[in-house]
């Protein structure tokens, strides 16, 4: 039984492809994968919601969780210095 998947490809320079190589791992994700995506969402067909702005809104999420750790260690350290002095 053939495939009914199509295969595509193409190709670009180096500076071209490394450019998209940092875009996909900015994006944690493979140069495939990148692609693929972007191309979905241009026909259309992105079946679970645009891949890469899924992707940025959790990068946004871990962005905001690194900085309440961070306050929460300043809290810590700064508790832990009070806590010495008694």
């Amino acid at each position: 039984m053939a495939s009914k998947l199509k295969q595509v490809k193409f190709y670009l320079n180096k500076e071209q492809y490394e450019k998209l190589k940092e875009i996909a791992e900015q994006q944690g994700l493979s140069v495939p994968a990148l692609v693929k995506s972007m191309v979905l969402e241009l026909l259309g067909e992105i079946e679970y919601g645009d891949l890469i702005t899924r992707v940025k809104e959790l990068e946004k999420k871990y962005e905001q969780l690194a900085r309440e750790v961070g306050r929460i260690e300043k809290d810590l350290a700064l508790l832990a210095r009070r806590c010495s002095k008694s």
